[in-house]
């Protein structure tokens, strides 16, 4: 077997990450009026933080989100629709 450097494959990341258990307390507790949006983005920006140095810390020549900040792939399109 040859010495590669790299795996003999690719790979995509598609869709979203799994978001950690406080991001979606977080998310419960906005929707329940116990945090504010700000409170809400600080946790986000800390989820995502997080995330992000996972992924180039093993290495990932691209970064993601994770999507951390979208409800669902499809109701944040629709609720910003008028008329």
């Amino acid at each position: 077997m040859s010495n590669l450097k790299t795996p003999p494959f690719t790979f995509d990341i598609v869709g979203s990450f799994l978001r950690p258990a406080y991001l979606k307390e977080a998310r419960a507790d906005f929707a329940a009026g116990r945090i504010s949006r700000e409170e809400l983005t600080a946790t986000e920006d800390k989820a995502i933080s997080e995330l992000v140095h996972k992924e180039k810390e093993i290495g990932l020549k691209a970064v993601t989100d994770g999507e951390f900040r979208r409800t669902m792939w499809h109701l944040d399109f629709l609720e910003e629709l008028r008329n």
